[in-house]
């Protein structure tokens, strides 16, 4: 019997960080140079010009969009399967959004289905290179270059993945990073704008010098206190013996719990709020030094454990590997299958002690809430007449059945092999209860 139970994240902190980040704690000093370090080494890294620290990754986003030079009532391109956040940036400054679907097999915009999409109103092209696997950038940079758009990545789940050997976050006109607590790289919150245009990474610089603040002690203290307990939460001891068991309990009766806890959820109007702007702390720019210089370590750890999933459930009837295209690098930040009533064996999964999730990412071009900017239709349509026909197909698909396992450096050949053992005995279950009920709905032969 498994005693301890399997996270489905780790933060990958060590003792020699918490002594640094309490020692910035308690004599606290001016984070702007050790950011510029921060940013230097950051921009290093991703192989760009200019790298600028945020207070988060939605940040980051507005920041670009606001400083881009494209007019506020022009299109952006976006994919369709993405987390709402996203889309309420831009239509926060005015923007409308005009959604693509996703690649049959992949969970990132279909490349092919872009340019039926332009209009001469449309200015912005988005790529999301969702849980770290690259979108096909040449065939975006070709749109983009073709048509006057600017091209912007969605690199939150991508640092340190490639495409044909490029760091993502350098083919657009800008990027945007997240460095939250559950990101490859943390800093117990924050973000990174990359770009290689220095004119935007100047407007940016001034408009954050204007509207920055300092941080308070206590909004200092529940970065680290948040950090902290979700760090030591998801450690396999304290997450197998508290927070496990915990949430077991908390699901039975409130079953979306964990899900509510760490996921915003859409809203039924558009636009977004506006975000902190204060500069990131020093204990926060020293541990995300530190992160980055292991990044390469992380993703090396990841990409070993993404090659054991794919063995242990390759070949279970109900469960589709996502494909990875031959021409990116996949950082291993999340691991994702498609699978036949997701929901049931995501909880089939944790009932046994594998968190997984059915993930926060999702179809939010059939969201009421964004119909008027489908192109397909004149008029809003109502939830009910959405779900008897999608818009989006493939995004509709992997909403109804993405499901996000396990996946960090921490993980060992043993606890795959776990993963693999569960999920192929929750499937031969269910084919075991529908033979059943084949055999139990077929007529009785009467007797002669």
């Amino acid at each position: 019997m498994n005693l301890l139970a399997i996270p489905r994240h780790q933060v990958e902190t060590t003792l020699g960080d918490y002594a640094r980040m309490v020692r910035d704690l308690a004599r606290p000093g001016d984070s702007l140079e050790p950011t510029r370090r921060f940013e230097a080494e950051f921009a290093r890294y991703v192989r760009c010009r200019n790298a600028i620290a945020v207070a988060s990754g939605r940040l980051g986003m507005r920041l670009v969009l606001k400083h881009i030079g494209v007019p506020r009532d022009c299109e952006a391109v976006i994919p369709a399967y993405n987390y709402f956040v996203v889309v309420e940036q831009f239509i926060g400054l005015g923007f409308r959004p005009v959604f693509v679907d996703a690649r049959p097999g992949g969970l990132n915009l279909d490349e092919r289905r872009v340019e039926e999409l332009i209009s001469p109103r449309t200015r912005i092209l988005l790529a999301t290179h969702m849980f770290g696997e690259p979108c096909e950038m040449d065939a975006l940079k070709t749109l983009a270059d073709r048509h006057d758009l600017v091209l912007i990545e969605d690199c939150a789940h991508a640092l340190g993945a490639s495409y044909r050997g490029r760091p993502v976050g350098t083919f657009g006109r800008a990027a945007v990073f997240s460095l939250s607590i559950m990101k490859l790289v943390t800093s117990f919150g924050g973000g990174m704008i990359t770009t290689d245009d220095d004119g935007l990474a100047q407007r940016i610089r001034e408009d954050l010098a204007r509207m920055r603040e300092k941080v308070s002690i206590l909004e200092t203290m529940k970065r680290f206190c948040k950090g902290m307990v979700l760090d030591v939460g998801t450690r396999r001891v304290p997450f197998s013996f508290g927070a496990w068991p915990a949430l077991r309990a908390a699901r039975a009766v409130w079953p979306n719990v964990q899900r509510r806890m760490m996921t915003d959820r859409p809203r039924s109007m558009g636009g977004c709020s506006s975000e902190p702007a204060a500069r990131l702390h020093r204990f926060q720019v020293r541990l995300g030094r530190s992160q980055l210089r292991r990044a390469d370590e992380f993703i090396a750890k990841r990409r070993q454990v993404m090659e054991w999933l794919d063995e242990a459930l390759a070949g279970i009837d109900g469960v589709t590997l996502l494909g990875r295209s031959e021409h990116s690098r996949h950082n291993g930040m999340y691991y994702g299958i498609l699978a036949d009533e997701s929901e049931k064996l995501s909880r089939y999964l944790f009932a046994r002690g594998i968190d997984s999730e059915t993930s926060e990412y999702g179809n939010c071009g059939d969201l009421e809430m964004y119909a008027s900017y489908r192109k397909d239709i004149a008029k809003p349509i109502s939830a009910h007449e959405a779900n008897k026909k999608s818009a989006f197909p493939v995004a509709r698909d992997l909403e109804a059945r993405i499901l996000r396992l396990p996946n960090h450096p921490s993980l060992k050949r043993r606890d795959v092999e776990r993963i693999g053992s569960c999920v192929r005995s929750f499937y031969e279950q269910l084919d075991r209860k529908d033979h059943l009920c084949e055999m139990s709905s077929q007529p009785k032969e009467q007797p002669v």
